[in-house]
């Protein structure tokens, strides 16, 4: 059995300096990196207090040169905030710099205040999401890439660096509705179950996902 853990770097009340929040978070990483745990799942929000971690791509950078053997997990690269090749670079040059121990957790997002301030129309980021991880998938699989969606389309790019892992980081899709769960199933991706769900739906989900 593997064992990991969800990183937030939560500031509730602001009652401490925000770099004892990120110092702290480290001291447990470190413990993490020195007891054989298996991923570390670092939490990306924006524009509050919840988790004051932006940028888990640069966060994990951090990581992976404080550590060893800890693979660090994207929980999530919020994908409808990012243009696909720029998230494609990032995640990628994130796994050649940790020696190929990422694993990439993405999701579309749900805070109404991030889609907002980032000017992404929710009602459309379900299919904007889905065009952005086929194209990053596809800017790592693929010499050159050629894609033409309904949200996102570029021609004859070249994205470097590509990933350590071939032929891409194992990739786990956060995933609470049935058609998002089918989705990932169709596409062979791990299933990220909603960590505020009760055990009863949690079960519920994990059936469908077997």
């Amino acid at each position: 059995m593997k064992v990991g853990v969800l990183q937030f770097f939560s500031w509730p009340d602001r009652r401490i300096p925000l770099d004892q929040v990120y110092h702290r978070a480290f001291q447990r990483i470190d413990i993490m990196d020195r007891n054989g745990y298996d991923p570390v799942w670092l939490a990306e929000h924006h524009f509050s207090s919840f988790s004051i971690c932006p940028s888990i791509h640069i966060m994990g950078t951090h990581v992976a040169a404080r550590t060893k053997t800890l693979r660090i997990g994207t929980g999530v690269s919020l994908a409808p905030f990012y243009n696909p090749l720029r998230l494609a670079e990032e995640v990628a040059l994130l796994d050649v710099l940790s020696g190929g121990r990422v694993n990439w957790g993405v999701g579309r997002g749900y805070q109404e205040g991030e889609f907002r301030a980032f000017g992404v129309d929710p009602h459309h980021s379900y299919d904007v999401f889905r065009e952005h991880v086929q194209a990053v998938i596809g800017a790592w699989t693929k010499q050159r890439l050629t894609f033409a969606g309904e949200h996102f389309h570029c021609e004859d790019v070249e994205v470097l660096p590509k990933p350590a892992q071939r032929p891409h980081p194992p990739v786990w899709l956060a995933a609470s509705s049935p058609e998002a769960m089918n989705w990932a199933a169709e596409n062979g991706f791990s299933i990220m179950l909603d960590p505020r769900a009760d055990h009863g739906r949690i079960a519920e989900k994990r059936d469908r996902s077997a």
